[in-house]
Formats: structure tokens, sequence, C-alpha cells
């Protein structure tokens, strides 16, 4: 029954004139039909140069019929699915061994669900091993995808803040309730409305300076004496004696920066005894702030990165395609072993990388998130 109603079609049959011919055509009703594709293609593999042929080229169901109010209402209907894939083009290949895991979800609303869910399962997952879970922050639009972690109705698996331990993997030297602070711009989006203990938010201090001037240096210092402080219990350490993150959540700036690591910058390729570098002429405003060594990026359990909208997707194309991964040019594109999340628009520059699509739940697809066109 289920497999015929999402088959459902509308036999309308139109006459509309089309260089001076007569054609027929039939137009069929979308939505039944999407839920089909969804059931037959929910966790499907594919490349990005596969459906590179549909992306904003092509309509699920196209009609051709035009003249009367209901085939020019059908017409109008199917743009909604403009950016839905034929089926003819979905074809399964697997990730290639050494590429990096790449997710595309329909909406940004999908992504950061997807970035809250990772981040509590990850907690799970550390907690349960050690007793606590460290998460490493970067500033920007990334916190507000955490918010849904404040709506945690899991019973069974309820966030354990108390055992959470946050770290920001860049700070600007200025004080904590300056809208220009990573740490303020957190603790008013997520943490003040969750039960974690102050002293487990790992901010810089504040107080070792009162102007953005020669800050960095005391800054960073002190920094990294207090992560070097923490138990290994709560932070394990590594070759070399680099801290193990359990997650850093990772942004990239439209020039391929990540943390406070900016392109060609003499920090970038810094490797000694340091966690935690200063820098005092930053190419943004502030100047002068702290930063994670890519080291300690580089040696966290899990490291991903979020690339949502437009403006995300020429960088990320160039990160994972094209960018040099050692010559500091590109930091982002040092990352070893990260994960991406993108959402469609974010991956829409991609050409050959692997990428799976994550298309359960999707209500834009659906139609259940629009109202019924006149």
């Amino acid at each position: 029954k289920t497999f015929f109603l999402l088959l459902r079609v509308s036999f309308k049959t139109h006459h509309s004139r089309a260089h001076s011919h007569h054609t027929r055509s039939l137009s069929f009703s979308p939505r039944p039909l999407c839920c089909l594709v969804l059931m037959i293609v929910s966790s499907t593999n594919l490349s990005s140069s596969q459906v590179s042929s549909w992306r904003g080229k092509s309509t699920f169901l196209k009609t051709t019929s035009i003249g009367s109010k209901s085939s020019s209402k059908i017409s109008h209907r199917s743009t909604r699915y403009k950016n839905i894939i034929k089926m003819e083009n979905f074809e399964s290949t697997p990730k290639p061994e050494g590429a990096p895991e790449c997710t595309v979800y329909y909406t940004p609303e999908l992504v950061s669900k997807a970035i809250a869910e990772l981040t509590a399962e990850s907690a799970r997952s550390a907690i349960e091993e050690r007793g606590y879970f460290t998460l490493g922050l970067a500033g920007g639009s990334l916190i507000k995808m955490l918010s849904g972690l404040k709506k945690d109705t899991n019973e069974e698996n309820k966030i354990e803040w108390e055992k959470w331990h946050v770290f920001w993997v860049d700070e600007r030297c200025v004080p904590l309730d300056d809208p220009e602070s990573n740490f303020g711009g957190a603790y008013e989006t997520l943490f003040k409305d969750v039960p974690i203990p102050r002293e487990n938010l790992h901010a810089i201090d504040d107080g070792l300076y009162e102007a953005n001037e020669g800050a960095s240096a005391k800054s960073a210092e002190a920094y990294d004496k207090e992560l070097k402080s923490l138990s290994e219990t709560i932070l394990p350490k590594g070759d070399g004696g680099l801290p193990i993150f359990d997650l850093l959540l990772l942004g990239f700036g439209p020039d391929g920066h990540i943390c406070s690591l900016f392109p060609n910058h003499s920090l970038v390729k810094v490797n000694d005894a340091r966690w935690i570098l200063p820098i005092a002429d930053s190419p943004k405003p502030p100047p002068e702030r702290i930063t994670f060594s890519m080291p300690v990026v580089n040696m966290a359990k899990r490291k991903v990165f979020a690339a949502v909208g437009e403006g995300k997707a020429e960088m990320a194309k160039h990160i994972l395609e094209d960018a040099n991964k050692t010559d500091g040019s590109i930091p982002a594109a040092m990352v070893k072993d990260a994960e991406w999340l993108f959402d469609t628009t974010g991956s829409s520059k991609l050409t050959t990388t692997h990428v799976r699509f994550e298309f359960p739940g999707t209500p834009t697809l659906l139609g259940l998130d629009t109202k019924e066109e006149d």
C-alpha cells in the first residue's frame, strides 16, 4: 500500500505549443515521489562529480505543459524541486581510502542538528571512557549550531554537563564581556543556560591586561600553563606531550585561516613545546590574540569543520581539492583527518570530493516546511 501510495501519479494530459508543434506530457505529483526517493536513497554515497549534473540544473519532475491554469500551477510547483536529484543520477561509490569524511545535509538547520548530535555523542563516549569530555571551540557562528543542546530531553542519555571541560582554540585579548570575545559569545549563546560549572569553562584571564596592545604574550603563557596543569584524566597527552582533545569544532575564514593561524604567518609552522601561541599582528582586528598551535589541533581525537552557505563554498573546495597541505598558505588544509559537514550551498563548488548525502527527515524535500502554492 505504501509503495503504491508513494507512486501516486496524477495523469493529467495537457496540450502545449512548443516551436509550433503540439506536445503531450504527463505531469506527476512530486511530493509522494520525493518520499519514495528518500526511501530508496537515504544512505546513498555519491561523489560530488557524479551529482554536479543535477545541482541547480535539473528538476526532479519536469513538465512541459503550459496554457491552462492547472498546468501552470504544476509547472510553477516543479521549480520548488529544482535541486532534487533525478533518480537515474544516483550511483553509489565507496569513499576512497584516505579521503576526508564529507557529509552534505539539505539545509543549514540539519547541519546544526548534526553538529549538536555529534558533540553530544562525542561527550558520551569520552565520559564513558575516562569520566570527562574536552571540547575546543572556535568563535563565529559555530557556537549557534550547539544551541540545540539546551533542549536536551533524552533522559536515557542526558548530557552530563558537570563532566564537560570547554576550551577556546583561539581568543581575542579583550575583556570576556566584550562583543569581540569568543568566550563571551559562547557563554551568552549556550553556556549560561546549561548547568556547566563556571570553572569548567577555560577562558583566558582578562585580568592580565587592560588593553589589547601588549596582551598576547602574557595571555598565551598563562593559558598554556593552565592547560598543562590539568590532570591527564581530564586532558590526556599523546606523542610529544601534546594534549588530546576529544573534539575540536573548527571554523575557517575566507582566506583559509583556522584558529588565529593565518595564511603564510610564521606561527602556522611552529612546532615546539608551547601549546598556546601569542599573535600580536593579526590581519583581522583586534591584532593581539592567542591561538592553539597546529600540532595541538592535529593531535585532537576528532576535528570537525562546518561549511554552511554560499560564502564558504569556494574556500571549502580549495581546502579539500587543490590547496597545498604543507606550506602554510591555507592553514585549514593542514588539518589532518578532519570531518566536514555541509549544507547544499556550502558544497556547491566541490567537483572531485567524495561526499555522502544525508537525506532522512529532510523537511524541505518532503515539502513540509512550505505552504501549498495557490
